[in-house]
């Protein structure tokens, strides 16, 4: 059998060189391509993962808003013609991953129609280790929008941290930060946690973004009041709201 084998390859006619180079080229294109298949597209960016988890529930094409890096995670506003998608990806050690290529873990927290006012709050915290909350829709003469957040019962995600004496502030706590309308529509509003607790005490608001991506339904929902403008300081419209709760959608 195997003499016959040799016998039928001597017979095929021999291909140039350069046929033989473009024959190569394909056919490793073609294992390449098998393999991605097979490694289930592995993600290098945590950006990957968002878009990767956003073709899972349909939601494409996109397109970014906002990226907010926050060390190990990252947090990511997205829109389409008619929906609005706040997620976050998540860096791990991409153990159990085939050659250990995946490295993020992505989530979608929120999927909302495109209708009227929407305000989110994004799931990763800023320079300043504050909130970051982004608003869409209102008045086309709205130019100035102020939004007040009212953080109250945040858990301290770490009690541990406790010393003698030690407490944490539980009870309400108001923030306020201020943003110009964007030319693609949206406004951001960037919070700082408050400077002047006590020693031995904790800012409501960096206890909330202590837990970043992960959450939970009831720590994301958190009441908020909006005040918009016009260029001359007038107010157009005022929402008093609560962000919409963690969906929590995953596809692993």
């Amino acid at each position: 059998m195997k003499k016959r084998l040799k016998k039928l390859w001597s017979r095929l006619p021999k291909l140039p060189r350069r046929w033989r180079v473009r024959r190569n080229l394909a056919a490793a294109a073609a294992l390449g391509a098998l393999a991605v298949h097979l490694l289930d597209w592995p993600c290098f960016t945590a950006y990957d993962a968002f878009q990767k988890i956003e073709g899972a529930y349909l939601l494409a094409p996109s397109r970014l808003v906002l990226q907010v890096e926050d060390g190990w995670s990252t947090g990511f506003l997205s829109e389409g013609d008619s929906w609005i998608a706040v997620g976050s990806a998540t860096k791990f050690d991409g153990a159990g991953s085939p050659l250990n290529l995946n490295r993020y873990q992505a989530l979608l927290h929120q999927v909302l129609p495109k209708e009227g006012l929407v305000a989110v709050l994004l799931p990763a915290k800023n320079e300043d280790n504050g909130a970051v909350a982004a608003l869409w829709g209102g008045p086309e003469e709205a130019v100035d929008a102020t939004l007040e957040l009212g953080l109250m019962g945040i858990e301290d995600p770490a009690p541990h941290r406790g010393l003698p004496g030690w407490t944490a502030i539980q009870g309400l706590e108001a923030f306020t930060a201020q943003a110009q309308r964007r030319e693609d529509g949206w406004f951001i509003f960037q919070f700082a946690p408050h400077v002047n607790h006590r020693e031995g005490q904790s800012c409501a608001m960096e206890m909330l973004m202590w837990y970043g991506p992960w959450f939970t339904a009831e720590q994301m929902e958190q009441p908020y009041r909006l005040t918009l403008a016009d260029a001359q300081g007038n107010v157009l419209a005022e929402q008093s709201g609560v962000f919409p709760p963690d969906q929590r959608l995953h596809i692993w």
